[in-house]
Formats: structure tokens, C-alpha cells, sequence
């Protein structure tokens, strides 16, 4: 009767280290964003921490009431809501349309844009800022290697609320932000 107890026991024991393991590799695969790509993460609506901070920071420097972050997909070639920041801005995992509108215009023309008022410019699609409701913007395009990477965007519900050096200092974030993806990149190939 002693050695059935012990038997037990030992199967008990075994069960419960099986059970955590396999808790364990779950878990472990769920918190590996770093092994996906931003914008794979984007797209099943999870926000990738480090961008999180960086867009808040653009935010706060701009005086913004928003701010986005969106990362061009390799797969689609489409630009996608990455991180975000502020109530007016796009959601996780949108689409950021690029044809027509001053997005589009910022990844050709691989130059800073700023809107002071998109009810009067026709660059801007009056649908999408509406429902945000944005009146200034200012988008950053983010390069590397001569590349389009993604955007970065601040928004604001006022006409005029962004000045030339908020556009430098925009820039410099997303600088700052393909600086990061590169440093992560190189990290992960290691």
C-alpha cells in the first residue's frame, strides 16, 4: 500500500512538472514579440512596448495631442499602425492609407510635411481626420538604407499648432526611431 502511495505521488510530481512546462512554453512563446515583426504585431492588435514609449516621447516634445507610429509592411507594402499615443490618433493595426493623402505624399517625397489646417489642405483625406478629429499635422518619413521604413505622425485638433521646430524635432525622433530598429535588428541576428 506504501509503494502505491509513492507511485502516486511520483506521477502527481511528474504531471505538475509537465504541466508547467508546457505553461511555461506557452507564456514564453506569447511574450516573444521581438521574434515577429512590428508590424505582424500591429496587425493582431498588440503594441510593441519600446515604440509605445518612443511615440509617447514624440508626442510630449510636439505639444501633441497625438501621435502614430506606422511601419511599412514588406509583405503587403502597406503602412500600418504600429504604436500610438493621444486619443486622436489611428488604431493599433489600421491601415494608414497612403494614396493621395499627405502620408503618401511624406513616403515620396522622403521629406518632413506639416498640415496647419486639413480642412483646407487637399492633401489630407477629410473622412479620416474628422473621425479623429485633427486640424494640424506634421508626418516624418523613417529611413533606412535609403528605404522607406515607416512614419511617424503627431496630430492635433487645432489650425496651427505646430511650428518648425516641432517638424526638426520630429524628425530627430524618427531618426532616433530607426536608429532603435536598426541597434534591435543587428541585437536579434547576433
Amino acid at each position: 500500500m506504501l509503494a502505491n502511495i509513492r507511485e502516486e505521488q511520483n506521477t502527481d510530481v511528474r504531471e505538475v512538472k509537465y504541466t508547467r512546462t508546457a505553461l511555461y512554453n506557452r507564456l514564453a512563446a506569447a511574450a516573444a514579440p521581438r521574434e515577429q515583426s512590428i508590424t505582424r504585431l500591429a496587425i493582431v492588435g498588440r503594441e510593441d512596448a519600446e515604440l509605445a514609449i518612443m511615440v509617447r516621447r514624440a508626442r510630449t516634445f510636439t505639444s501633441a495631442y497625438g501621435a502614430a507610429i506606422g511601419m511599412l509592411d514588406p509583405q503587403t507594402g502597406q503602412m500600418v499602425c504600429c504604436a500610438r499615443s493621444g486619443y486622436s490618433s489611428p488604431e493599433i493595426g489600421s491601415i494608414l492609407r497612403g494614396e493621395g493623402t499627405l502620408i503618401g505624399l511624406c513616403v515620396k517625397q522622403r521629406v518632413e510635411l506639416r498640415c496647419d489646417d486639413a480642412t483646407t489642405d487637399p492633401r489630407i483625406e477629410m473622412h479620416t481626420v474628422q473621425g479623429l478629429g485633427v486640424r494640424s499635422m506634421v508626418v516624418a518619413p523613417m529611413t533606412r538604407e535609403k528605404q522607406i521604413i515607416g512614419v511617424l505622425a503627431v496630430f492635433a485638433p487645432s489650425t496651427n499648432a505646430f511650428t518648425f521646430t516641432h517638424v526638426a524635432m520630429l524628425k530627430t525622433i524618427a531618426d532616433q526611431i530607426v536608429f532603435f530598429l536598426r541597434k534591435r535588428r543587428d541585437g536579434q541576428s547576433n
